[in-house]
């Protein structure tokens, strides 16, 4: 139903006054609001004024914000230039620890990497036996920043392109890394190179598979189908011009064929070693020194110029 419409307002006596009180009235409402407001607004602004001031004495306002790095440009999707041809270096070798590691090793004693790590090294956490070598974190004398010690073997050699290979069964426990790794370090200008096998102790279902050049780390996780505590298992990596490919129990399991891989080129040693941070627990975990020792055992290490299959079997 439709409203009525309304009726006209009746006509107002005051009609008269209004054409002279309204302006008035209108004039000093304005003047009032306008006092009213300014009160308001100065004191919002002395209060808004009081939050910056803090926020600056914190450091806390947009502008005192650190810019985010600049996200590298991603590569082109055109096919990559070919890798830098240089000769295949190092002489293929299979150890089986079943003599003295001097020969082929350098054993790393009484020095650490750095306060990152809360272990030294030491000769005396390198233990042989038949067929069996073992590196063994334990409590040391390296002092507050270095309650522990472990063992940690770098050949003499260095080697440029070719398979690497070992057959090892890691300790598991947070706050610990088990490495296996080839490394060039600062040289003449040029950052390190190194091609890795991580295992972390805090997940030893996992392997971290990483290479690192200019300054940068390309990495990939890969789920093992398998507890890599639990027993031993072959772990390798062939590095060739333009690829670097992983294997576990002889199945490829990951391969990187962009530019990290082609900028790999210098010769580097082959490195065991088992380590630990506190300062590194988001990484590895929060590490908890009155669980030591921990041991990694290793029965095999091999190189051999290219992958043909496992060697360590």
């Amino acid at each position: 139903m439709a409203e009525p419409s309304r009726p006209d307002p009746a006509p107002d006596s005051t009609d008269t006054r209004a054409k002279w009180w309204k302006p008035v009235a209108l004039g000093v409402a304005c003047a009032l609001a306008g006092g009213v407001a300014g009160w308001f607004g100065h004191s919002a602004w002395t209060s808004l004024q009081a939050v910056d001031d803090r926020a600056m004495a914190a450091g806390e306002l947009p502008h005192q914000q650190p810019l985010p790095p600049l996200e590298p440009a991603p590569e082109p999707e055109a096919a990559p230039a070919p890798a830098e041809t240089l000769p295949q270096q190092g002489d293929a070798f299979l150890e089986r620890f079943d003599g003295s590691v001097d020969a082929r090793w350098s054993v790393s004693d009484g020095w650490s990497n750095g306060e990152w790590m809360t272990n030294d090294w030491r000769r005396s956490s390198i233990a042989l036996a038949p067929n069996l070598l073992s590196l063994i974190m334990k409590p040391g004398g390296g002092g507050p920043d270095h309650p522990l010690s472990s063992g940690e073997l770098q050949t003499h050699a260095r080697y440029r392109y070719g398979y690497f290979e070992v057959q090892m069964k890691v300790p598991r426990g947070a706050g610990i890394v088990t490495g296996f790794f080839t490394y060039a370090g600062h040289a003449a200008g040029q950052r390190p190179n190194e091609i890795d096998i991580e295992i972390l102790g805090r997940n030893t279902r996992v392997a971290e598979l990483t290479i690192h050049e200019n300054g940068k780390a390309t990495s990939k996780k890969f789920t093992l189908p398998f507890d890599a505590a639990e027993g031993f298992h072959v772990y390798g990596f062939d590095w060739q011009p333009g690829y670097i490919r992983w294997y576990v129990d002889g199945q490829l399991v990951h391969e990187e064929t962009g530019g990290a891989a082609r900028r790999v080129v210098r010769p580097q040693q082959l490195i065991l070693n088992l380590w630990a941070s506190e300062q590194l627990h988001a990484w590895v975990g929060p590490l908890d020194i009155d669980r030591a020792p921990w041991r990694l055992d290793v029965s095999c290490m091999a190189y051999a110029p290219a992958y043909a299959g496992p060697i360590c079997t």
